[in-house]
């Protein structure tokens, strides 16, 4: 049995307001899911942007 067929198995047995919150839950997982890999293309999109040679800025530039 895979896992898909393990959870349908236990949502047929559940009332509905349970369904309701593991709903909820699996749309709060894919959302971060979702959000991780948006937050990994946009680094690697700015790491390929930049070269070895490039000025690296401290905390005290930040102030000035």
């Amino acid at each position: 049995m895979t896992h898909k067929e393990a959870v349908v198995e236990l949502l047929d047995q559940m009332p509905d307001d349970l369904i309701r919150e593991v709903r909820h839950y699996a749309e709060f997982l894919y959302a971060n899911s979702q959000h991780a890999e948006w937050a990994d293309m946009t680094l690697a999109h700015l790491a390929a942007r930049y070269e070895a040679d490039e000025v690296e800025y401290t905390m005290d530039d930040l102030k000035k």
